[in-house]
């Protein structure tokens, strides 16, 4: 039996990178229905035609995460292709590029601000009104980044986003806890994906990157989407039914906050 054996899961941004490595864990534990939550449907697809294993149910939506009612389009088509609400979310899409602060514009900040923060709001409160209403608990992890712990120069408003999906977070699992619904925070720090080659390549000095990064990490590399997976998947299953409101750096020990 697997640790997600029966579970209907959300998870956004699984076109790719850490997002399709949670869903093949998830799957591989069992979950029994998963949607893919993400604005590259190419990618999505690739996705289930990577994990599909002939059992869970995989259906993939275009989704702008920022937009409020293509969510909920999402999340009503996904419910009913379920034949229930969701147990888990999973909110870990994220967009990023380096900027020093005064040289970004404000439609820069807008579009940080609606796939980054906004995305997370439309669909907790989509979300959420749903599992509250099963009245059978659930699980909610969203993905910050060690960038919102600590702050990061070239990723200003990015850090402001992550530390503000923090701080949600808590607040979600204080509001829901009398619904077991546990609400957690894991918090990458540098992983090999697009997004951090996007921010890779936007920076000033690209080819010292990798070093400057490694070389304030103490395992001395870049991490893996797998390993962060492992963590979400941990905290979606029931091994980690006493965990609530918590953030967890998965990080290589760039961040050690006590």
């Amino acid at each position: 039996m697997g640790r997600l054996t029966g579970k209907i899961a959300i998870v956004t941004g699984g076109g790719s990178g850490i997002g399709r490595e949670i869903c093949r864990q998830f799957v591989d534990e069992g979950c029994a229905a998963l949607a893919i939550f993400d604005i590259d449907e190419a990618g999505a697809q690739e996705t289930i035609a990577q994990i599909d294993n002939g059992q869970a149910k995989i259906v993939a939506y275009k989704v702008d995460v920022g937009d409020l009612a293509t969510v909920d389009a999402a999340v009503t088509a996904f419910h009913a292709a379920a034949g229930d609400s969701p147990d888990i979310l999973v909110n870990n899409v994220g967009w990023d590029q380096a900027y020093w602060f005064l040289e970004s514009q404000p439609d820069f900040w807008d579009k940080l601000i609606h796939v980054n923060f906004k995305g997370v709001l439309n669909t907790c409160w989509t979300v959420l009104k749903l599992m509250v209403a099963a009245k059978r608990g659930g699980r909610i992890i969203n993905v910050a980044s060690d960038a919102g712990r600590l702050g990061a120069a070239h990723e200003a408003v990015y850090s402001g986003c992550k530390g503000g999906v923090i701080t949600f977070t808590k607040a979600l699992a204080r509001e829901h806890s009398r619904d077991n619904i546990l609400c957690n925070v894991v918090s990458p720090g540098a992983t090999r994906t697009a997004g951090y080659d996007n921010v890779k390549y936007s920076r000033p000095d690209p080819e010292r990157f990798d070093e400057k990064n490694e070389r304030q990490i103490p395992l001395r590399r870049i991490g893996e989407p797998g390993e962060v997976a492992a963590m979400i998947t941990f905290l979606a299953s029931d091994d980690a039914s006493y965990v609530q409101g918590q953030i967890i750096s998965v990080s290589g020990g760039l961040t050690m906050v006590g």
